[in-house]
């Protein structure tokens, strides 16, 4: 196996994690990424890691980091909800057009294989659940558009062309070096350095993966053979509310008494009331399973942010605190 891997948004959240596990497995890494979102102090210095600054939308430029590169893993996004809403072009143009640009790449560079990291946003509220891979499409963000968009043209390139394409769909990712202002950062934020919790919908539900969890199943879409064309959800099979995760967090962080106020402007126009995977698929085809429970991902999380200046990765960008 050559072992020469471009991972697009890499400098992001879990993007950094991906680099650091495939640099450990021996990979020799590119990591293209715009710096929108992500943090050049994200990645590790590595001899066999190398970065490009560039973006999506640029077709030559994409083209040219593909270049003798046949393992792409692409995880570039504007990947937070919220902002989707004001910058509905962006984020179409980013999710994609730039996922496009990916696709048309890899096919006039023949790349081996092409790990495309969509979203369970793109399901919508569960219909049923567990949610397989069969669940119908009911995106409900500007977001959730774009990425299904990406989906369809990638497995529609796949029929097509034969583009070697695995398409997952991690469920919600949490851990260290969180880059975007999303729920659990912004709680052990606000509980470790605010007088008072702001929040919006705390009745919504979530399967969340710890980030070595979800980068594991990566790896192992990238190294397995014979699924290329498949769609595979990744996630835990479990549900937490968001309630219950800030009194977990306010536990851990030892901040019970705060005060938590509901904002209005945190409030989603139409958000997903429950999300929840089936994982058997993700199990028996890539030999994966989470190994990290949801009070130990916290625990890690928080010990991170202590030990790393209390800063994420939005904070050293100075994104306004809204999820």
């Amino acid at each position: 196996m050559d072992k020469k891997v471009l991972v697009t948004g890499g400098a992001g959240f879990i993007g950094s994690t991906l680099v650091r596990k495939l640099l450990k497995e021996q990979f020799e890494v590119t990591v293209f990424d715009d710096l929108s979102s992500g943090l050049r102090d994200n990645l590790p210095k590595n001899k066999k890691l190398r970065f490009i600054q560039g973006d999506v939308r640029d077709f030559k430029a994409v083209s040219s980091a593909i270049h003798k590169h046949p393992y792409i893993m692409h995880l570039a996004a504007q990947a937070f909800v919220p902002l989707s809403y004001e910058l509905p072009l962006q984020t179409a143009q980013v999710n994609a057009t730039g996922s496009l640009n990916i696709f048309k790449a890899c096919l006039d560079n023949n790349v081996n294989r092409l790990i495309h990291i969509s979203s369970s946003e793109v399901y919508g509220t569960a219909q049923n659940t567990p949610m397989n891979e069969q669940h119908p499409l009911h995106p409900h963000s500007t977001y959730a558009v774009a990425k299904a968009t990406a989906d369809m043209w990638a497995q529609t390139l796949h029929w097509e062309h034969k583009l070697p394409v695995v398409i997952l769909r991690p469920f919600n990712t949490f851990g260290p070096r969180e880059s975007l202002p999303y729920f659990i950062p912004e709680m052990i934020r606000q509980c470790l350095k605010e007088p008072t919790i702001h929040v919006g919908n705390l009745e919504t539900s979530r399967d969340f993966t710890y980030v070595e969890d979800t980068v594991e199943a990566m790896i192992a879409a990238l190294q397995t053979p014979n699924v290329e064309g498949e769609i595979i959800n990744i996630g835990t099979r479990k549900t937490w509310k968001m309630k219950d995760i800030l009194n977990l967090i306010k536990k851990e962080t030892n901040t019970q008494e705060k005060e938590v106020v509901i904002e209005e402007s945190r409030l989603r126009p139409k958000d997903v009331d429950t999300l929840i995977t089936e994982n058997r698929k993700a199990k028996k085809l890539l030999k994966w399973k989470p190994t990290t429970t949801f009070e130990e991902g916290i625990k890690k999380m928080i010990q991170w942010y202590l030990k790393n200046g209390k800063l994420w990765g939005y904070e050293k960008h100075g994104w306004p605190w809204r999820y």
